[in-house]
């Protein structure tokens, strides 16, 4: 379970399945080439070394995709990890405009998951403008990160203690959102947790 913008859930229907996709592809990079190089633009999985990226990505995929999983703190960490996975859609989508012979699979995920949420003017899966289809995978983000307070540490950080606690009360943000360190797998922790996590994805995809 996860305690998202619509309240505590998991995710299910098309909804499970583009996101699902999604972490799939992230943790398939993961696999080739550790991350090496694939900055997402989302600083609080960038910093992370490749052992946390791992650990944060099992629990935000365990979290949104199984009911059985305890629901969690939610930290800067495990927020930017999700914010990742919707990013990585994005570029999947890039690379889809960009490659007309690959299809139009991604945007079809999007667009079955964009109806399902009763989504307004949605363009169709052969639209290739691609600011569009950013506004349709922030809209899906949306339906479960409550903001973007997980790029923010900087803003709290660096202030004095007096006024970090001031802002902190303001925005009702946890005072260990941004302390809370994420887990360094070893490397045969990772294994496992990659392991893991594709078998969840691929079980909710092949499902759909």
């Amino acid at each position: 379970m996860w305690w998202t913008a619509n309240g505590e859930r998991v995710l299910e229907g098309a909804e499970a399945r583009v996101f699902a996709e999604a972490l799939l592809a992230l943790v398939d990079e993961a696999y080739v080439g550790h991350f090496d190089d694939y900055d997402l633009g989302v600083n609080a999985f960038d910093k992370l070394t490749y052992g946390q990226k791992v650990s944060v990505l099992s629990i935000v995929g365990n979290g949104l995709l199984r009911r059985d999983v305890p629901r969690v703190d939610l930290t800067a960490d495990l927020e930017g990890a999700i914010a990742a996975v919707f990013e990585h859609l994005k570029n999947m989508i890039t690379v889809e405009i960009d490659m007309p012979e690959l299809g139009t699979n991604w945007r079809e995920l999007v667009v079955a998951a964009r109806k399902e949420a009763e989504g307004e003017e949605i363009p169709p899966p052969t639209c290739n403008d691609l600011e569009e289809w950013e506004i349709e995978v922030e809209s899906l983000a949306d339906d479960i990160l409550w903001d973007a307070d997980y790029d923010d540490a900087d803003l709290y950080l660096d202030q004095p203690p007096e006024k970090a606690e001031w802002l902190k009360s303001m925005t009702r943000i946890p005072d260990n959102y941004y302390l809370a360190i994420a887990d360094d797998l070893n490397e045969e922790e990772i294994t496992e947790r990659l392991t893991d996590v594709r078998k969840l994805c691929r079980a909710i995809v092949e499902a759909s």
